[in-house]
């Protein structure tokens, strides 16, 4: 198989219906699947893993965590939401206070 202008980044040339369809980036239209896997996956994909990891390891570790005006952990509500990553469907409001060492 190949394309017109090899050489070209074009995108497009992978919609369905060619360039005049419309794609929504935050849904399940996977169109664009060869920029953002295989060989041509990000190459720091790893690296940006550790480091939120990290980033919320630190977090954790230097603040004391508590609900706000004396909630009942019992009663938060821990309905998730449908998608490709587990949210909650309801804010979480936290206090944080530094914890020093």
């Amino acid at each position: 198989m190949s394309w017109e202008e090899p050489e070209k980044f074009w995108p497009k040339r992978f919609l369905q219906g060619g360039s005049s369809a419309s794609v929504d980036f935050k849904g399940c239209d996977f169109q664009f699947i060869p920029f953002g896997a295989g060989r041509r996956g990000c190459p720091g994909m790893t690296f940006a893993m550790s480091v939120v990891e990290l980033a919320l390891a630190n977090l954790l570790n230097r603040f004391d965590w508590s609900l706000p005006n004396g909630m009942d952990a019992r009663y938060l509500n821990m309905e998730e939401g449908a998608g490709i990553t587990a949210y909650r469907k309801s804010e979480l409001l936290v206090i944080a206070k530094p914890h020093y060492i």
